[in-house]
């Protein structure tokens, strides 16, 4: 709606408007609960005191002040219900959190009260795989800190990478399980049970973009990468005359506009050529350690060759190796390397 009345809708604007959302959602759930005998009261995310920085759509939890919290509870109230996703600023502006925002609000009231924290959603934990696209993954246990905020980031949508990061900075043990089901769920906290040297295997689709530039104009090239990260493009690099660097599909259209509106400022500028941006997917591998497996990269190259698949691009960190591939073989990729390390690994461990 925002969007029909002006091409650029104001980011202090979009932050009131958005925050309603969750204002109708927590009035209806007190109000529900209240229907059924329960002393329910909702409670915005300014009303209970979380504080954050002044980044409209994407601002950071500084801190949690739950006295409001805390003494409703000891008035009497059953449930609290708090608005997610929203806080307010220092400059008491009304501020949203940015894509996982409700997941980073449980985790940071967890952290405040002391508590641990339960996520609840359409899934009974973290997966080996998605089980949209791989036939009965396995369940994860339970996972540390750094392995899980590693598959968050590699496109895993069990929970977001700022709420486990936030998680790991405060010590709060999140229990990640199915809203409907009877299973154990996941626990994520600070060690974690060490299996396989590949714990699961998880996509992302993804823009990749190229631009074009003229190193020799340094300053102007690297006012250009620091404007491309600030859009959200990540692993960038620089060499002689280009600039690479991706960023999830989820962002694409923003990071889009964001790119050819680097462009338009810069026509006519010899450091800044046209650019190209390329559909394409990220295949994960994530575990503890993982970029010292012997032939992790081998094998795995290998593997989607035979299948037909074909990697160009390569990228290790301590935990994930991730491999680039064409948008339409993410899926396929995914099944070949869970059945390569997961599939391998658990057939091997079981009794004859």
């Amino acid at each position: 709606q925002a969007h029909a009345l002006s091409t650029a809708p104001n980011a202090r604007e979009l932050d009131m408007l958005l925050s309603t959302g969750e204002r109708q959602s927590m009035a209806m759930l007190a109000i529900s609960i209240a229907a059924e005998g329960v002393r329910a009261m909702s409670l915005t995310g300014s009303q209970v005191g979380i504080i954050t920085d002044h980044q409209h759509g994407r601002a950071r939890v500084v801190e949690v002040r739950p006295f409001r919290i805390v003494d409703e509870l000891d008035a009497g109230h059953d449930v609290i219900v708090i608005g997610g996703f929203q806080g307010v600023s220092y400059k008491r502006e009304v501020t949203t959190l940015g894509r996982g925002g409700s997941d980073t609000t449980a985790v940071a009231l967890a952290a405040a009260l002391g508590a641990d924290c339960e996520i609840y959603s359409d899934v009974d934990g973290v997966f080996s795989a998605d089980p949209r696209v791989v036939d009965d993954p396995a369940r994860i246990l339970d996972v540390d800190y750094e392995t899980m905020g590693a598959l968050s980031r590699a496109g895993a949508r069990v929970l977001h990478a700022s709420a486990v990061e936030l998680a790991a900075a405060r010590g709060v043990v999140i229990h990640a399980r199915a809203t409907h089901g009877s299973g154990g769920g996941t626990t994520i906290r600070p060690a974690a049970t060490r299996r396989c040297a590949v714990q699961a295997v998880t996509s992302d689709r993804i823009l990749f973009a190229t631009l074009s530039v003229d190193g020799a104009q340094t300053s102007a090239v690297s006012d250009l990468v620091s404007r491309c990260a600030s859009s959200g493009l990540r692993s960038l690099t620089w060499t002689q005359d280009k600039i690479v660097g991706w960023i999830s599909c989820s962002q694409r259209d923003d990071a889009r506009t964001q790119i050819e509106e680097l462009q338009r400022a810069r026509e006519g500028d010899a450091a800044h050529r046209p650019h190209t941006c390329r559909d394409a997917a990220t295949v994960s591998l994530v575990g503890p350690d993982i970029h010292q497996v012997e032939g992790v990269q081998a094998r795995s190259f290998w593997a989607l060759s035979e299948a037909g698949i074909h990697p160009w691009r390569l990228e290790t960190a301590t935990n994930c190796v991730r491999i680039f591939v064409d948008a339409t073989e993410g899926d396929r990729a995914v099944r070949r390397l869970h059945a390569l390390w997961i599939e391998t690994a658990a057939a091997a461990a079981s009794p004859a």
